[in-house]
Formats: structure tokens, C-alpha cells, sequence
């Protein structure tokens, strides 16, 4: 699939030592069957450290971005569990564009522009359901397929036939239980761009899981800025300086999969290790029984901790202890290697939806521009949990909507401990926006990472190929 392949030869890959090995090194020798996740490396590095500032905050780059990429890219919508029965539908708001998407038969959903043929009225403005799309300003209706159903006074709209009359509507995607939409003509098909995901994420099984809580938070930052806080683990020390000494943030590793259509980033940050910028008294058995002890407090309350042995593999012994927590808790066997049980790795596909390959912080991320305002976004989380086996699916839970200035924890307690963690990320954000603002203009760019900041990177030089496009190729 992976094709292309550019790799430099100049490049240290990670920053560990022999007591706090690298996250491939810790990969290799992990004490489960490997997955393909596990096997395969990225392909491509880019050079590109210097991204100019006025991307973040000029309208005139926001519009092209709109234009050329959110217009014409897959987006992440909304997953097949929003909408559990025929008829339902949620909106989807992409900036100032609104979409809907509808499930329109018990395993087939459509999507539509959210607008009414008559004078534009919003047709879907929050989660809802019905046999049929009803408009409710002057109650023009379409079935759910999108086809017209009923006009009032259709004489004095003889313009609008039933041959002419559907909703227009949207390519639409779906893969693991997530529905993608496309508003551009004739895209690439959805498969080529999630490129290597759906093989690295076959044992995770997506589309067996269920929405346990969600949130939606306003940032006084471009979407850019708060997506690229995830895109490395380099802040750990300064942001979560609690964290080093059981997170391996200078050992994490850093892939691009690159393929003709695809592009894809991901981090593998790993857990139960001391960070290279821990001191050096701390040590590997403290490092996993941290891990063991968050991960008992948020998923496993009930599930003894384990007691190690410091002479044999202590990831193994806490790979081993996390499998049975999680069997123990969900009544499903969990086979997952070490590495999917305990750390952290993130994928991001372009241009803007995330997904992590984690037991321990199963999320999804998306980061969506605001509606008028390039310096505000949208944050999107989903705690992807998953159910016993042969058990009916938990409704999933609602979006809870936190403001610029109100805190994750006190509005999203179900997330617990990692609500924190987004707060402290969340209180970097208006501190970038308001930076690459006031930056000297004879220097006006960034200075990224080689390696630690390589997905930052390449999504802006992915970024600029699209809006270098012509029309009919971006």
C-alpha cells in the first residue's frame, strides 16, 4: 500500500538508553504476537520546518482552506451509533458549511446538504428523528432517502417536481463504525486514504465499541495550532511534567505512511518508562506500577493491582495483569499486545480526524475551524470504550458542549483523570494563537522539531500541495 518511501538518513529517531529503551525497541520484544500495527514503519520524512505564522490566523488562508480542502476531503462525520434507528439524524458543522446525515434503512445512512430547497432553512439543527425531514419553517418534507415527499401549496411551486425535488446530497464513507461524508465530485475512495488504518486497527475493532462519554470544546485558537498539540509528545515536559516519570516522551516514536492518496501520521509514546528527562533515580518498576495504578483508577476500579516482580519483564507482567483487568471488566478476551494494552499511540489521518490504537486512552479526535472566526476552532472528543461480548450496545452518550473558558473536568468528570490533562493542554492553546501573532515579522515562522514535530511538518506541506492545486485537482 505504502509505495513511496523517503527516508532520511540524518535523522535520530527517538532519544533513550538501555534502562529506558526507544518505543520500537520496546515493540520488538514485546511479549505478545505482533500486529500488523506493530510490524510496519512509517515510509516518508519530510523538511519542512518552517511553517509561516499568518496561516493561523488570516482570513484569507482560512477561506482557502475551506475552498480547497474541507470541501474536498473526507471528513469524519459522526458514528453509525448516533444514530441507532431508522429515521434518526445528527448535523454535522464544518465551519460555516452544515451537513446532516440520516440513517436511512437499518444498515444503510445517507447525507445531505442542511438546507431547504425553499429558502434555506436548516433542517437538521440538533439530533433528532422521524420518517420524514421536515422542514420547520414553512413544513416542506422529504423521506428519508431525500426524496421529495410533501410540499404545502405545491401549485405555487410548480418549479419543484418530484424529479427534481430531492436533497442534494453527499458522498458518503464508512469504516469501523465511523460514517465519513465528501462534498467534492468524484473523490478518491474512502479506502485509499485510510491507507494503512483499517489493517492496523483489524484487532482493535472500532465498530464494536461504543461512545462512553463526549465533548466539544470552543478554543480561542485555529484549528492548526490545537491539532498540532497532539501531534508530538515533545510538551510533555513542560505541560505535564507529572507525566515523565512513567511516559517515554523522548523515546516516542514518530511514522508517516504516505501513499498515493493516503497520508497518515502516527506516535507511539510509551508508558510504564521513565522519560528520558525523568531523573535518574527514577526507575522502571515505579514507571509500570504508575501506569497500573491510573489505569486501575479510570477503567479497572475493581481489579486488585499487581504485584511485580522487579527480576522478570515488567511490561510483560503489566501487559499480562492490564489483560485480565480488561477481560475481567468487559467479559471479552483481550489478546492485544503490551504495547496496544499500555501506551499511547495516536493516528492522525489528513487533514484533520485522529484515532488512537490504545487500550489505556481509547479517543477520537477531531478538530473542526469555527464558523467565521480563523483564531477560534472546535475540539472533539469521543472516549471509544468497549462492551461485553454478545451484549446489546450502550446508547451512546451525548455531546456536551464546553465553552472557551470553562473547564474539561468540571464539565466532562467521565473522562477523569485525562480531563485534566486536557485542561493543561487546552490552556496552552489562546498562548500559541496570541504568539504567532506577535512574532517579529523578519522572522515570522516556526522552527520545528526534526523529528519530534515530523507529522507537524508534513501536514503543512500536504497542506500547501492542496491549496497549490488547481481546481479540479485539489
Amino acid at each position: 500500500m505504502n509505495e513511496l518511501s523517503s527516508l532520511r538518513t540524518d535523522i535520530r529517531r527517538g532519544y533513550g538508553n538501555a534502562e529506558r529503551p526507544v518505543a520500537r525497541e520496546l515493540w520488538a520484544k514485546d511479549s505478545q504476537a505482533k500486529t500488523a500495527a506493530m510490524l510496519e514503519s512509517g515510509n516518508y520524512d519530510p523538511a519542512y520546518p518552517h511553517v509561516d505564522y499568518t496561516r493561523y490566523y488570516d482570513p484569507a488562508f482560512a477561506k482557502a482552506e475551506l475552498e480547497k480542502l474541507f470541501s474536498n476531503s473526507w471528513q469524519y462525520a459522526c458514528r453509525e451509533e448516533d444514530m441507532p434507528n431508522i429515521g434518526d439524524r445528527v448535523p454535522v458543522e464544518i465551519g460555516p458549511m452544515s451537513f446532516f446525515v440520516v440513517r436511512n434503512k437499518a444498515d444503510e445512512f445517507k447525507a445531505f446538504y442542511n438546507a431547504c430547497l425553499h429558502r434555506g432553512t436548516k433542517l437538521c439543527s440538533k439530533p433528532a428523528s422521524g420518517e420524514a425531514i421536515r422542514c420547520p419553517f414553512h413544513a416542506w418534507e422529504w423521506n428519508t432517502d431525500g426524496s421529495l415527499k410533501r410540499i404545502p401549496s405545491h401549485w405555487d411551486f410548480t418549479a419543484i417536481t418530484l424529479r427534481n425535488g430531492n436533497l442534494p446530497e453527499l458522498h458518503l464513507g464508512r469504516w469501523g463504525g465511523f460514517i465519513f461524508i465528501h462534498a467534492g465530485e468524484n473523490p478518491v475512495p474512502l479506502a485509499e486514504v485510510l491507507s494503512v488504518m483499517p489493517a492496523h486497527f483489524k484487532d482493535f475493532q472500532p465498530d464494536k465499541r461504543y461512545t462512553k462519554a463526549r465533548f466539544r470544546k470552543l478554543i480561542g485558537a485555529n484549528w492548526k495550532i490545537v491539532q498540532e498539540a497532539f501531534q508530538e509528545s515533545y510538551h510533555i515536559v513542560g505541560t505535564h511534567p507529572e507525566g515523565i516519570p512513567f511516559n517515554g516522551d523522548s523515546q516516542a516514536q514518530y511514522d508517516i505512511f504516505k501513499s498515493a492518496f493516503g497520508n497518515i501520521g502516527r506516535q507511539i509514546v510509551p508508558s510504564a518508562i521513565p522519560s528520558m528527562h525523568a531523573p535518574a533515580t527514577a526507575t522502571a518498576i515505579e514507571a509500570t506500577m504508575a501506569s497500573a495504578m491510573l489505569a486501575k483508577s479510570w477503567h479497572y476500579p475493581e481489579f486488585p493491582l499487581p504485584a511485580l516482580d522487579p527480576a522478570k519483564d515488567l511490561r510483560a507482567q503489566l501487559g499480562d495483569w492490564l489483560r485480565d483487568a480488561y477481560a475481567d471488566a468487559y467479559k471479552r478476551k483481550a489478546g492485544a499486545p503490551d504495547g496496544i494494552m499500555m501506551d499511547s499511540t495516536l493516528y492522525f489521518m489528513f487533514p484533520n480526524f485522529a484515532l488512537w490504537l490504545s487500550e489505556l486512552v481509547p479517543f477520537v479526535y477531531r478538530f473542526t475551524p469555527h464558523e467565521s472566526d480563523p483564531e477560534k476552532s472546535y475540539f472533539e472528543v469521543r472516549l471509544l470504550m468497549p462492551y461485553a461480548e454478545g451484549a446489546e450496545r450502550p446508547p451512546a452518550a451525548p455531546v456536551i458542549e464546553i465553552g472557551p473558558d470553562e473547564s474539561i473536568i468540571e464539565k466532562a468528570p467521565a473522562f477523569g483523570f485525562l480531563a485534566l490533562i486536557f485542561d493543561q493542554d487546552m490552556a496552552n492553546m489562546p498562548l500559541v494563537q496570541a504568539g504567532v501573532k506577535a512574532a517579529d515579522p523578519k522572522r515570522h515562522h516556526t522552527q520545528l522539531g526534526t523529528y519530534q514535530e515530523s507529522i507537524i511538518q508534513y501536514w503543512h506541506e500536504t497542506l500547501d500541495k492542496v491549496l497549490a492545486a488547481p481546481e479540479n485537482e485539489a
